[in-house]
């Protein structure tokens, strides 16, 4: 592979690695905070989606060619910034019944 080709891979799987630490966390409260049901198939979604629109994006980059040093530095990267957008996780609130303070909404009715 053309050495330039090489450059932009990694220059957007480090790139692609933070747009994926910011999405994981805008996504927090989805991917954890619900019934395992939907962990278990919003996980599922997640991953796929922006693993295939990886995969485009280097066949647009590179032919699609990946190497282990193209994944290391989209960890890298996700690593790095995972902690830089920890406030995002407040502004995406999911609602959960919470089965405590429905029993005693219950117990003061009656």
């Amino acid at each position: 592979m053309i050495l330039e080709k090489q450059l932009l891979s990694i220059i957007f799987s480090f790139s692609y690695g933070i747009l994926y630490s910011y999405l994981y966390n805008i996504n927090y409260n989805f991917l954890y905070n619900t019934k395992l049901m939907y962990k278990i198939l919003i996980n599922i979604l997640f991953n796929a989606d922006l693993f295939l629109i990886y995969f485009l994006l280097l066949i647009k980059i590179n032919e699609g060619i990946i190497h282990i040093y193209f994944l290391l530095i989209f960890i890298l990267g996700f690593i790095i910034f995972k902690n830089k957008y920890l406030f995002l996780r407040k502004f995406v609130k999911i609602f959960v019944k919470d089965k405590k303070s429905s029993v005693k909404k219950k117990k003061t009715i009656v």
